[in-house]
């Protein structure tokens, strides 16, 4: 109840900021800005398999793929927060206590960070067309004793993604098909400092942040990717290349201040499979050009497994970001359910400023 509670203060407090920040934001990875929790289970592999309404987000040219006509019909939500804060609450550790006895939430910043999130999408694909609303958001809170002015400071850093992407595709041929995604974004991303010393600052977020969400201002943008799949099929053993080309000519936001450079993405996938079981292998490298320049090469190399049994229990592993991934999901028809263990490097170096989260999720749908 209390993590529910904290949650739900922070992410207003975060928000509230958004409309506080205005233009500062500025997307600096090549990461996907959605990615669907079974495929970051599999370390964030999208370009040569992708699962339900992450194939908009990763590549499009993999609609046409599979028997069914209708590929997903639905609405999925997932809770992510981080692993060390979930294990401190569970054993009640969570917060120091001060002299009076009463938890100091404040000073457990400085000890540790808290990183929390939601995730929300609803979607409809078939072979050919798809389109998906989605929403994420991320808050990271990280105490600093010694700020830019030499003073102790909470910082903030959030993450905010939306909108609404639609996709068609088409396979003139057997081995290859060619993808189309148009997306109309909102985005703000954020990271402002607060000194502890700032009493009036820290007394509006506590008393009233719900007044200020109405001042909310995100940064809107529209854009377009382009995706290929090459698919070399055999009774057992199946071979593809994707390639993609992400927001083509760069997606411009409001004002034309800020934008998402083009990028290229190349991706190599291995699928062995029988009847009713396939183990899929992949690798994907983002950002081949250098496009955001410095982001370190280990932050684009994406490796990932998956194992599909039945089509009803899937197990997945990876390496996202150089960091172990791992997920479970459980499909009975209209109803799914899983987990994913997964981490971010949100520094410049790894172990820098590593999170280590878990996400469950569920989604309705067929």
């Amino acid at each position: 109840m209390f993590l529910k509670k904290y949650f739900c203060k922070v992410s207003i407090a975060a928000l509230a900021f958004l409309g506080a920040g205005g233009p500062l934001w500025a997307k600096g990875s090549s990461e996907l800005l959605y990615t669907e929790p079974f495929d970051l289970a599999a370390g964030g592999t999208t370009l040569t398999r992708a699962s339900q309404e992450g194939i908009v987000f990763a590549n499009p040219a993999l609609l046409p793929l599979g028997g069914a006509w209708i590929r997903w019909v639905g609405f999925q939500a997932g809770f992510i927060l981080d692993r060390d804060l979930a294990q401190s609450a569970q054993n009640g550790s969570l917060g120091s206590t001060d002299d009076s006895g009463k938890k100091d939430y404040v000073g457990e910043l400085f000890s540790r960070s808290l990183h929390l999130g939601q995730t929300a999408t609803l979607s409809f694909l078939n072979q050919n067309f798809a389109v998906s609303a989605f929403d994420r958001v991320e808050v990271d809170i990280e105490g600093e004793r010694f700020g830019e002015n030499g003073l102790p400071s909470v910082n903030f850093a959030v993450e905010a993604y939306g909108g609404v992407v639609t996709s068609y595709a088409l396979r003139p041929v057997r081995w290859f098909s060619l993808g189309f995604t148009a997306k109309y974004l909102y985005a703000s991303e954020p990271e402002i400092k607060v000194p502890l010393t700032d009493q009036e600052k820290i007394r509006q977020l506590s008393s009233d942040t719900s007044a200020l969400r109405n001042e909310i201002a995100l940064n809107q943008g529209r854009g377009s990717d382009l995706g290929m799949l090459f698919l070399w099929q055999g009774p057992h053993l199946d071979l593809s290349m994707g390639l993609k080309i992400e927001d083509l000519g760069g997606t411009r936001f409001t004002g034309d201040q800020e934008r998402f450079p083009q990028t290229y993405n190349a991706g190599f996938g291995l699928a062995l499979h029988g009847s009713k079981e396939v183990l899929h292998l992949s690798l994907d490298y983002r950002d081949i050009t250098k496009s955001y320049e410095e982001e370190k090469t280990f932050k684009k190399i994406y490796l990932g497994a998956r194992f599909m049994l039945r089509n009803m229990l899937g197990v997945a592993c990876g390496l996202y970001q150089g960091i172990p991934t791992a997920g479970l999901r459980l499909d009975l028809l209209l109803f799914k359910l899983g987990v994913t263990a997964y981490g971010r490097e949100l520094g410049t170096y790894p172990g820098d400023r590593q999170r280590n989260m878990i996400m469950v999720y569920t989604s309705f749908g067929f």
